[in-house]
């Protein structure tokens, strides 16, 4: 059975008396939501927030990552995954850190990772209607790229609907924005540049009568974190994404209605 260090990854090494800038680089050229940060002998210091780091203006940009740190949520190397998923959910992060017994940082494991193996093992019941979030955050077609970056940013998701007339055209993620050399050049420089230049489209989308297992299978065949869910017509009502499907699992500690 696989545990812990069968997904572990290496993190960015950053100390807490690094600049946040410094950590604001890491976050926007790697595929974390979240980095773990160590004391000077290795020990873990805590995380920070892509949010925090990204948000901080130009003026502050002196600011240590000390100033930042969250307390973060631990496992060891030989930890179950089921285990691994619960401090995921507890935390409603995307990462956890992996330390060892004497509190030394070893590395991190990811939800994205995680979850095609636990769907592997569990047939989770219930429809999407049952656990999508209502509240919806889109973008437009003509937004600048720098706006949509700034969007996801602030709203906390990994990726937002782009909308049109009320029907989804598109989706729009963190990872799209960040993976194209150029872009980044466009979002530092606050360029023009419209988000159907790099949108995905066709969106993957699910239903609200889906089931929970079908909508988790297409995340995991097209790689992504959330789905939109919408009616028959186009319109949306609703996000699905990963962390909503933990909560149909049965995880320890998990209690359902």
């Amino acid at each position: 059975m696989k545990v812990v260090s069968d997904q572990m990854r290496t993190i960015p090494e950053l100390y807490p008396d690094d600049l946040i800038t410094k950590a604001r680089k890491c976050l926007r050229e790697d595929s974390f939501r979240e980095i773990f940060i160590t004391n000077r002998d290795g020990t873990l210091a805590g995380y920070i927030d892509i949010s925090d780091a990204i948000l901080v203006n130009e003026t502050k940009s002196n600011l240590e990552i000390q100033a930042f740190l969250r307390d973060a949520p631990v496992v060891q190397s030989g930890d179950s995954l089921e285990a691994v998923l619960q401090k995921i959910r507890d935390a409603e992060i995307d990462t956890v850190a992996v330390c060892s017994p004497t509190g030394e940082l070893i590395g991190a494991v990811q939800l994205s990772a995680l979850f095609p193996i636990i769907m592997t093992r569990q047939n989770p019941e219930g429809l999407v209607e049952d656990y999508m979030t209502r509240k919806v955050v889109t973008c437009r077609p003509d937004d600048p790229l720098h706006a949509v970056h700034s969007l996801i940013t602030e709203s906390g998701y990994d990726a937002l609907p782009v909308e049109k007339e009320n029907k989804i055209i598109g989706m729009i993620s963190r990872r799209d924005l960040i993976s194209h050399g150029h872009i980044r050049q466009s979002i530092e420089a606050q360029h023009r540049t419209p988000v159907e230049y790099i949108m995905v489209t066709p969106a993957i989308i699910t239903f609200r009568n889906n089931t929970i297992a079908e909508a988790a299978q297409a995340m995991i065949q097209y790689d992504v974190s959330r789905l939109p869910v919408i009616e028959p017509d186009g319109q949306i009502v609703g996000i699905l994404t990963r962390q909503d499907i933990l909560n149909a699992l049965e995880l320890p500690g998990v209690v359902h209605a």
